[in-house]
């Protein structure tokens, strides 16, 4: 089967070059995360050097791959995306080089425990946006726009088997197994006083957070997201193979999602659960009539009394269920959307005096953003918390158009390709809305894991084969 599916990829030459130039730096972008979060351009989980290596080689490979297809091959190259891409990087490189070496912003302090006097006045923050981070940002950027264009234009309309997908989550599978078995060993106290601390047994620690699990990705959220790719797999798999043990699998990794402490992706990925079982309860409702009818029963049960005491915790501010609205709220009782719109309402101060039609520049919105929340928060916080906003503050207009017309293209190929399988498309779906929904809170690095759908998406409407809705009894 494997050697069958590797003659159907059908891959050329040009195929290869880009796949190992494309690999290591798409590792980089999506579990380094590389120099987006740091003042220290240096400062990253992995070392720079590296970083540079791989950006080198991802360079070489897309080289080596305009030339066989430009040079010497006689189709016709498409150059209307790649100019596209390559204008909004241009106009980037321009925002980010006329960015002023030192910057200077005065900083409304919104919140600050230690000293809450401070409260309301204002603070100076002086930024140093030196020329290596300036070169960093472009060779980021730049690395960036090549991820999307190969990943979202090139790959999917090379590869000619279904199979691809479905190849593509057992390796997942593998690398989470992996990230999961490594956080048991390394972590185990952790897991032991989340446990405690959960039980009652010991509330010494200031907070459930302090022992959030993160195995050897660089931030506990950054973990929850892995095992939610995880979950949408197993629902794009189980669409595809139609066994019951990939549900087993979406338990196994929600449980392990848990220990991050990943509340919105909890939050998301519970309600794609429910969604992929509701529409499998319906689509096989008529093989399995008392099955179904009793399934259906027990969770909009499940659902129905959640909402009730969600709601009923959060109108009482946690004076009825105080655990539950601690969790979601937030370690301290903290709103965490109350924490997000101080940072935004800093992000809104960034944009001032003309930024807003091209942007601060890729990367450097964070690196000003982050001593800003600092100052105003006392609380070294990550920047953004909402791909929208770094968007539209570090491209401008443009940047944001783009990406949200990227959106419509891709619910246009998505509202196609219900036609040729409802369920397998439907599992991908809810792979592109889940991460869409996760950016508005959260940093725009997760951008990079709402990209891995569209890329399945896209690649799905390409091929030929149709997967059967084939209902089975292992259902």
């Amino acid at each position: 089967k494997m050697k069958k599916f590797f003659q159907s990829l059908e891959l050329r030459w040009s195929d290869l070059a880009l796949l190992v130039g494309f690999l290591p730096y798409a590792i980089f972008l999506i579990f380094g995360q590389l120099f987006m979060q740091y003042q220290n351009p240096f400062d990253v989980a992995l070392p720079a050097w590296a970083a540079i290596i791989c950006f080198i080689i991802m360079i070489g490979g897309f080289g080596v791959y305009l030339y066989l297809e430009m040079y010497r091959s006689k189709e016709k190259f498409n150059l209307i995306i790649p100019t596209v891409i390559a204008t909004l990087i241009l106009m980037n490189t321009i925002a980010i080089f006329v960015q002023p070496s030192i910057v200077s912003e005065n900083v409304i302090v919104r919140l600050n425990e230690e000293n809450p006097d401070l409260v309301g006045s204002v603070v100076n923050v002086i930024v140093n946006v030196s020329s290596v981070h300036k070169f960093v940002f472009v060779s980021e950027m730049i690395g960036t726009g090549l991820f999307i264009y190969i990943g979202l234009f090139v790959f999917p309309r090379r590869l000619k088997s279904v199979n691809f997908i479905k190849y593509l989550g057992y390796a997942l599978y593998a690398f989470l197994f992996v990230l999961i078995v490594y956080g048991y060993i390394a972590e185990f106290n952790q897991y032991l006083g989340f446990i405690k601390y959960l039980l009652g047994i010991d509330r010494s620690a200031s907070s459930l957070y302090v022992y959030a699990v993160k195995s050897f990705i660089i931030h506990r959220n950054a973990y929850g997201m892995a095992m939610m790719i995880g979950i949408i797999f197993t629902f794009i798999n189980h669409s595809m193979e139609k066994k019951w043990q990939y549900f087993l699998l979406t338990g196994f990794f929600f449980v392990n999602m848990i220990f991050s402490l990943c509340k919105t992706g909890l939050l998301i990925s519970a309600l794609i659960i429910l969604i992929y079982v509701y529409y499998r309860l319906v689509v096989t409702y008529k093989d399995h009539v008392k099955r179904n009818k009793i399934s259906l029963i027990v969770l909009s049960s499940i659902l129905g009394v959640g909402i009730i005491l969600v709601g009923l915790s959060f109108l009482t501010k946690g004076k009825v269920l105080g655990f539950i609205y601690g969790l979601i709220a937030g370690g301290d009782g903290a709103s965490t959307l109350d924490t997000r719109m101080m940072i935004w309402d800093n992000s809104y101060q960034l944009l001032q005096n003309g930024w807003w039609l091209i942007g601060r520049g890729f990367g450097t919105y964070n690196l000003i953003l982050m001593p800003m929340n600092i100052a105003s928060h006392n609380d070294p916080v990550f920047p953004g918390h909402s791909a929208y906003v770094t968007l539209l503050a570090e491209g401008g207009i443009w940047f944001l158009f783009a990406y949200i017309a990227f959106l419509g293209y891709m619910g246009v190929i998505i509202f196609k390709c219900f036609k040729k399988n409802p369920g397998l498309t439907l599992a991908m779906s809810l792979g592109v809305l889940s991460f869409v929904i996760y950016s508005f809170i959260e940093a725009i690095q997760y951008l990079v894991y709402v990209f891995l759908f569209p890329i399945m998406v896209l690649y799905y409407s390409e091929v030929k084969e149709t997967v059967p809705e084939i209902e089975t009894k292992e259902e």
